[in-house]
């Protein structure tokens, strides 16, 4: 993913979506998304919206059914939001991030 799309959190809760699903239709995507999210049918649809104007989602029609598809991979995605977490707060230095993060896991409680 080229790191010149920003995807807010809230347009990333539908990618999350399509991810753990595959492709869904207009309907599916939105009981998928309302599993995990408050949100109304309009919030989600201008969210889809502004992904599809990003080209990170597109619409198939497949079977006359439309159905939505993720252009991004998870993985190209974590990186991407990876790589900007670390130039934002250690100047791009990935290594110093992994620290930070290190020290902060010795500092929480134990999962059960």
């Amino acid at each position: 993913m080229s790191g010149a799309v920003h995807v807010t959190e809230a347009e990333g809760a539908l990618l999350e979506a399509l991810w753990r699903c595959g492709p869904l239709s207009p309907r599916g995507l939105v009981a998928e998304v309302q599993r995990a999210r408050p949100w109304g049918q309009a919030t989600i649809k201008t969210l889809l919206a502004r992904l599809m104007h990003k080209r990170v989602v597109r619409a198939q029609r497949e079977a006359g059914a439309l159905r939505y598809h993720p252009l991004v991979e998870r993985q190209a995605f974590v990186e991407s939001e990876v790589a900007a977490l670390a130039e934002r707060l250690f100047g791009g230095d990935l290594a110093a991030l992994a620290a930070f993060a290190s020290e902060c896991a010795r500092k929480l409680p134990a999962r059960a």
